[in-house]
């Protein structure tokens, strides 16, 4: 066991960016320039994208009438259906699959057919690693009670099973009298009207046209959105695109269209070159602006628009001075000040002594541009950089500087073509040992983990880091995020990752492990699974083993988890006979120590109230004590500690625990091969 630290990060870093910008108003706060300007183009700061992510996947009220107020009709088949039949057909029904492709919007489509039956609904979850459907005894169907379902098979599923595995789903929510939409494509399952108990049903795309006018429906009082929509190049760049595509261009025009009395000929320019990222423009302007200090500008610029204009040349100094470039760039009289160089990117300065780009979603796609264009040297060192600018001496981090250093790094992520996240271990390693920047960073990781763009990459850097890393700041990063929303999409993936970091047998990366699991026990949805795994845990005998126990007595911290544990155990037999293994281990060697010790009186305070757990411990300790060699032994301690829970001196003040003590004595005592003799 070994027992490495976070190693400290040091608060004294010389000519800190962050020691010169106040705290300020964060962009959600701001009503002003500021946050119509940055959170638009930033995209949207980091935790409002992980919100929409989290509605999205649990399918809550609000996001299912949202779809449903912005739904543009498109035709359910065989026979030419509105959504309102269609969904008529699933009340009637019950069962329902929808084919589709991916990439015609249509989990959308399946979102407006679950609109139209009774909520809750939920998403069943799939093995995200292995993409493949999870087998029936794996969904804890028991946290999910009556609800309307949607399950997605993973895009080119070649499983010859796949139809027994559908009729056993679509069995699974028969029995709990509720609703069930599966999401297939035409690859994966032939002749899906054959599949018995459902009915098939298809769907086709929005039209291009309706969609975005929908998703610009809101702009309609400001801008004549008909008339932009047919102007020129807006109707070539609807030829062939996705509703994704479709959803990204409406971002671009929003933010193209700040001032609505610009020409709609400037302002479907704009849209369509913020679309492409500015590619071409990027490309003139890098040829024709060789200084590197007005290049570096440009970059700090990207990560800082909004912010004062002396601080993003401060912090461009600095970029310039870990590049190592000549003096004349990082500063001095002979160099372009602030105003020439704002003049040289497209920016403005306004009254306040802010910056902005002139051009909308400009610094996204400058982030884009330079990390296609430039090394992978010049990337680590400028997300080294970045990651500083929200350090201070001696001091917080500043709070509001680094979410739009996370804000950034979202953005570029999701906008690269191959979107992966490498970067991102960079702010983790540089972050972390702040406690005020964990939250951020868990949302950051979480938000891009969880994102349609780059959330595959992530999940998968997320395994390798739990597995196969050094870095106790990014498995304690793992954990942490484990704990959290990522869990309710991902269940699966997430168990699978605290599983190898349990394996790791570091005691501080335990400790995340433990909170984790802390964390999944407090919601029900995911009790079952959780308490299968940290019972595995728990009856192995490698590092997991500690893990285990830890674990459990994490989930029995009060006598009402005590007790929701029990609960939970007592109709898994296959779990008793693995605990029953772990209590063999436990009481094998010096017996209950500490939490563990605490954690097992609070079971047997659980059933001296509620004498219908009596049995199952006492099955499980019988068992446990009667296993391998050293019965005896094992009986003994289990006697010592039932002396220890109930002391004779408190009988008088505790008959039922007294009785209760009395009559596993006597098992233990009848189950004992040298007490029997």
């Amino acid at each position: 066991m070994t027992t490495d630290a976070i190693e400290p990060v040091d608060p004294d870093i010389d000519d800190s960016y962050a020691d010169d910008i106040d705290d300020g108003l964060s962009v959600d706060e701001n009503s002003g320039q500021v946050a119509s300007r940055v959170g638009r183009d930033m995209v949207q700061n980091v935790h409002n994208w992980l919100g929409r992510y989290q509605a999205a996947r649990e399918l809550s009220d609000a996001f299912v009438q949202e779809t449903i107020e912005a739904f543009v009709e498109r035709v359910y088949g065989p026979d030419g259906l509105s959504r309102e039949a269609a969904a008529g057909i699933l009340r009637e029904r019950r069962h329902v699959l929808l084919v589709a492709d991916p990439g015609t919007g249509r989990r959308t489509a399946a979102v407006g057919l679950l609109g139209g039956v009774p909520s809750p609904r939920r998403e069943i979850p799939i093995d995200d690693d292995e993409q493949r459907l999870l087998p029936i005894d794996e969904v804890p169907w028991s946290s999910y009670g009556r609800c309307a379902y949607l399950l997605t098979v993973p895009p080119g599923s070649r499983n010859g099973r796949l139809r027994e595995l559908l009729i056993a789903y679509r069995e699974a929510v028969e029995k709990r009298d509720s609703y069930l939409v599966v999401l297939v494509d035409r690859k994966s399952l032939e002749r899906p009207e054959d599949v018995p108990g459902f009915t098939a049903l298809t769907v086709t795309a929005p039209v291009r046209e309706e969609l975005l006018s929908r998703l610009l429906e809101d702009q309609c009082a400001r801008l004549d959105v008909d008339m932009l929509l047919k102007t020129p190049p807006l109707p070539a760049m609807l030829e062939g695109a996705t509703p994704a595509q479709i959803a990204r261009l409406s971002h671009r025009i929003r933010a193209a269209a700040s001032d609505p009395q610009e020409p709609l000929a400037e302002i479907a320019r704009k849209s369509v070159q913020a679309y492409q990222n500015w590619d071409e423009e990027l490309v003139a302007w890098f040829e024709t602006n060789p200084d590197p200090r007005t290049r570096l500008f440009l970059i700090a610029l990207a990560f800082l628009q909004g912010g004062q204009a002396t601080n993003v040349l401060h912090a461009m100094e600095k970029l310039a001075k870990i590049l190592e470039e000549p003096a004349n760039v990082r500063g001095g009289i002979g160099a372009p000040g602030i105003r020439q160089l704002a003049k040289s990117v497209n920016a403005r300065i306004d009254d306040e002594h802010r910056i902005f780009f002139t051009l909308p979603s400009y610094d996204v796609a400058i982030l884009r541009y330079v990390h296609g264009d430039q090394s992978k040297a010049f990337r680590t060192n400028l997300w080294s950089w970045a990651s500083d600018l929200p350090i201070r001496r001696g001091g917080a981090p500043n709070a509001r500087v680094a979410g739009q250093v996370a804000s950034a790094m979202l953005a570029v992520t999701l906008a690269l073509p191959g979107a992966d996240a490498p970067e991102v271990r960079t702010l983790i390693e540089r972050w972390w040992g702040y406690q005020t920047l964990r939250p951020l960073v868990v949302d950051l990781i979480t938000a891009v983990a969880m994102s349609p763009e780059a959330g595959a990459a992530m999940r998968g850097r997320l395994n390798q880091w739990a597995a196969q890393s050094r870095r106790m700041t990014l498995l304690c990063a793992v954990a942490a995020v484990c704990g959290g929303a990522l869990a309710d999409a991902y269940p699966q993936a997430v168990l699978t990752r605290l599983n190898n970091l349990a394996g790791r047998g570091i005691d501080v990366v335990t400790d995340g492990v433990v909170e984790a699991v802390r964390s999944l026990w407090g919601r029900p949805l995911h009790r079952q699974a959780t308490l299968r795994q940290v019972v595995d845990w728990a009856a192995g005998q490698d590092q997991r083993h500690d893990a285990g126990l830890r674990a459990l007595a994490a989930i029995s911290e009060t006598p009402d988890r005590a007790g929701c544990l029990l609960a939970e155990l007592a109709g898994d037999a296959e779990r008793q006979t693995r605990l029953v293994h772990a209590f063999t281990l436990l009481f094998t060697g010096e017996g209950p120590q500490g939490e563990s010790r605490e954690a097992l009186f609070r079971w047997l305070d659980a059933a001296a109230d509620e004498p219908v757990y009596e049995d199952l411990i006492t099955d499980l300790i019988v068992r446990a004590g009667g296993t391998g060699q050293g019965a005896s032994s094992r009986f003994a301690r289990m006697s010592d500690l039932l002396y220890d829970w109930q002391p004779l001196a408190r009988d008088a003040q505790a008959p039922a625990a007294r009785d209760l003590r009395d009559r596993l004595n006597e098992r233990l005592h009848r189950a004992n091969p040298l007490g029997a003799a």
